[in-house]
């Protein structure tokens, strides 16, 4: 297959992935011979590759065994226990303190991404006469 042919599967597959989920319902435990062809038509359309903000990339868990690290083992007890009694909203909220403070100090993360691909096909299964 070229690749223009690669990415065209792909995406239709990608497209039904809900149909997935209906169709694996359907088959049950077993070993099945398969053998098929399918007939793809349409348009596809990639869009220029392109650069993107994110987020600042930090890794949580170290900040957090840095944090941590400092503490004694009441301290870090409490703040367990306490963690483990807050609500959602609390939690929420130091979040976004610990982004803010994290964008403070470090450049947004510039990444690269490949053009978005955007299709009109029509996928069918072809039956072949036995002759």
């Amino acid at each position: 297959m070229e690749n223009l042919e690669i990415v065209a599967v792909a995406k239709a597959i990608s497209d039904r992935t809900k149909k997935f989920t209906e169709a694996r319902e359907a088959v049950g435990a077993g070993e099945y011979a398969v053998d098929f062809m399918v007939h793809v038509t349409g348009g596809i359309k990639v869009g220029d590759d392109y650069e993107q903000v994110c987020a600042p990339e930090a890794d949580p868990w170290g900040l957090l065994a840095v944090a941590l690290s400092k503490l004694n083992g009441v301290t870090l007890a409490a703040i367990v226990t306490e963690h483990l009694d807050a609500d959602a909203d609390t939690i929420k909220e130091v979040k976004a303190k610990a982004k803010e403070a994290l964008a403070a100090i470090k450049e947004p993360t510039r990444k690269p991404y490949k053009g978005k691909v955007t299709t009109s096909l029509v996928v069918e299964s072809v039956t072949v006469a036995a002759s």
